[in-house]
C-alpha cells in the first residue's frame, strides 16, 4: 500500500477554493449536441440527505480517535524504538517520500521488507492512511459493510493491513463479528508487522481480534475461499506507474482478478472496495474500474449516486477541463503529533484527499446500455415525480459573474455546477437532493457542467 502524499496539495487543486472568472454564454439558454438540458426548478433549496456525509468525525468512535491520536506510541510498542530511533523517523520518512515520488527509479522492488523503509512507513503513511481510511469508512453507507459471523474478506496488497484496521476503528458493530481475513501481499515483513498493530489496536478495544490469514503473493494468486468483501487500498497507483499497457484494458484485467476472489449468490451481494491517492491518474484509474465492474454484473454503492457513465472520470474532452473525482477534508482535526511529525519530515499536509469506489454484485446482471448516457429528455419524462441526487465534489468556488459561490457535483444528468442561492453549504462530498429539474439548462463554458441553481 503506497501513498503518493507529494501530488496532494498540487492535486487537490479542483477541492479546494478557486475564484475564476465566466463568461455567460450569448443568448439565454444554450444547448449541447441538440440536447435539450432541464432547467432547476426556482426556489427551491436542496436538502442534505441524512446520513450522507463523506468525513464526518461525529461518525467516528471517541475510543477510536483516542487510537488514532496515540497510534505512534502503538508502532513504538510493536517495534521496540528507542528514543533515538524515534528521532531519527523524520529523516527516514522524508527518504522514503522521494523514493515513493520523484526518486521510485530508485527504489528496490523489495523495500517494503527492509525494516527501516516499513518502520517510516508505517510512523507515516499508514498513519495518514488511517485518518483517512477511517473518517471514510465511518460515513459510507453501513449496506458496504455488510458483513456477519462466518464472513470471508480479503485485502490485496494489504502491507501493514491498513484496511483492516481502518474498518475495526471505524465500524465498531464488526468487531464482535467472527470475520477471517486473507491479507495478501509481497512483503512478509510488512504484514507481519500490521498484525501486530492490529492485534494491539483490538486489545485497546477489548474485543475478540479477526481471525487473520497472511498469504505472500501478487493479485492474482488463488485463495481457498471466495469472499464477502474485497479490498484494496493504495494498491493500483503503483501497480499502473511503470506498466505499459493501457489504462483501460488493465481496468478490465484487474477487475476480473478481483471479480474472481468474490462469493456468487447468497442474502448478502460481495462487496469490492477500491481507494486510491486523489491525483488525476488514480482517480481516472478509480472511474475505469468502476465501468468495468458494472460490466461484469456490479452497481456503485458510493460515492456514485448513479449507475450512468461516470462525468468525472479525468478525460479531455474538447474545452472540457477533465476533472477528476476526488474528495478531500482539511487536515486541521488530524492528530496533532502527526502533524508535527509531517512538519519535521518536510511534509507539511493541508487537506487529506483520495479517490474511492465501492461496488456490489447485482442479482440482475447488467449491460453496456446501462454505461451509455441517456438523452436528457428521456430522463425528465421517466423521473418527473421523483428527486435528482448530487454528490459534491469539490469546495466552494467563487463565480464572479454568476455575484455567488458555487461547487461542482456528480449527478445522472451529468457533471453539474451547482449556484449555492440558498445557503444550502454543503461540505466536500456530501450527498444532495433536489426535486428533478424540468426546461432548459446553461452549460458552464469552462467546464461544460450544467447549471443548477439551488
Amino acid at each position: 500500500m503506497k501513498e503518493n502524499t507529494s501530488k496532494e496539495k498540487k492535486y487537490g487543486s479542483h477541492n479546494s477554493s478557486e475564484k475564476r472568472e465566466e463568461k455567460r454564454p450569448r443568448g439565454a439558454q444554450k444547448s449541447v449536441a441538440g440536447k435539450t438540458f432541464p432547467k432547476s426548478a426556482p426556489g427551491k433549496a436542496a436538502q442534505k440527505i441524512r446520513d450522507s456525509f463523506l468525513f464526518d468525525e461525529k461518525n467516528i468512535p471517541p475510543e477510536s480517535t483516542e487510537i488514532l491520536a496515540q497510534f505512534d506510541d502503538i508502532v513504538a510498542d510493536v517495534w521496540r524504538l528507542s528514543g533515538k530511533q524515534r528521532l531519527q523517523l523524520p529523516g527516514k520518512i522524508k527518504k522514503l517520500s522521494h523514493e515513493l515520488t520523484d526518486d521510485r527509479h530508485t527504489r528496490r522492488l523489495g523495500y517494503m521488507n527492509e525494516a527501516s523503509s516499513v518502520s517510516a512507513y508505517i510512523s507515516y503513511f499508514m498513519w495518514w492512511n488511517l485518518v483517512r481510511f477511517v473518517r471514510l469508512f465511518a460515513n459510507v453507507p453501513s449496506s458496504a459493510f455488510n458483513l456477519s459471523d462466518g464472513s470471508v474478506a480479503i485485502d490485496v496488497g494489504s502491507g501493514p493491513m491498513t484496511i483492516p484496521i481502518a474498518l475495526w476503528l471505524a465500524r465498531p458493530e464488526l468487531r464482535t463479528k467472527k470475520i477471517t481475513w486473507y491479507c495478501m501481499d509481497l512483503s512478509q515483513t510488512a504484514m507481519a508487522q500490521g498484525e501486530n498493530l492490529y492485534l494491539s489496536v483490538a486489545a485497546r478495544t477489548k474485543c475478540e481480534p479477526w481471525r487473520i490469514v497472511r498469504v505472500k503473493g501478487p493479485l492474482g494468486i488463488q485463495i481457498k475461499e471466495k469472499a464477502d468483501f474485497v479490498s484494496c487500498g493504495d494498491v493500483f497507483n503503483e501497480i499502473i506507474q511503470n506498466n505499459e499497457m493501457p489504462t483501460d484494458f488493465l481496468a478490465k484485467k484487474y477487475s476480473g482478478d478481483l471479480e474472481k476472489y468474490t462469493k456468487d449468490g447468497g442474502e448478502n451481494p460481495a462487496t469490492v472496495l477500491l481507494v486510491e491517492p486523489g491525483d488525476p491518474h488514480s482517480a481516472r484509474f478509480i472511474s475505469l474500474m468502476r465501468d468495468a465492474f458494472i460490466r461484469r454484473g456490479f452497481e456503485p454503492v458510493a460515492p456514485c449516486p448513479h449507475i450512468h457513465v461516470c462525468p468525472m472520470d479525468g478525460r479531455k474532452n474538447g474545452s472540457m477541463s477533465g476533472k477528476w473525482c476526488n474528495f478531500g477534508f482539511s487536515t486541521e482535526s488530524a492528530p496533532q503529533k502527526l502533524l508535527r511529525l509531517s512538519e519535521k519530515a518536510g511534509l507539511p499536509k493541508e487537506r487529506a484527499v483520495l479517490s474511492f469506489v465501492i461496488v456490489q454484485k447485482n442479482s440482475i446482471a447488467k449491460t453496456d446500455k446501462v454505461l451509455e448516457s441517456s438523452s436528457i429528455s428521456d430522463l425528465i419524462k421517466q423521473n418527473k415525480s421523483r428527486k435528482l441526487r448530487l454528490r459534491v465534489a469539490s469546495d466552494f468556488i467563487k463565480l464572479p459573474a454568476e455575484h455567488r459561490l458555487g461547487y461542482y457535483c456528480c449527478s445522472e444528468l451529468g457533471l453539474v455546477l451547482a449556484l449555492d442561492g440558498h445557503g444550502v453549504k454543503p461540505q466536500n462530498g456530501d450527498l444532495l437532493e433536489i426535486p428533478f429539474p424540468t426546461g432548459q439548462l446553461e452549460t458552464d463554458q469552462k467546464s461544460g457542467a450544467l447549471k443548477i441553481n439551488m
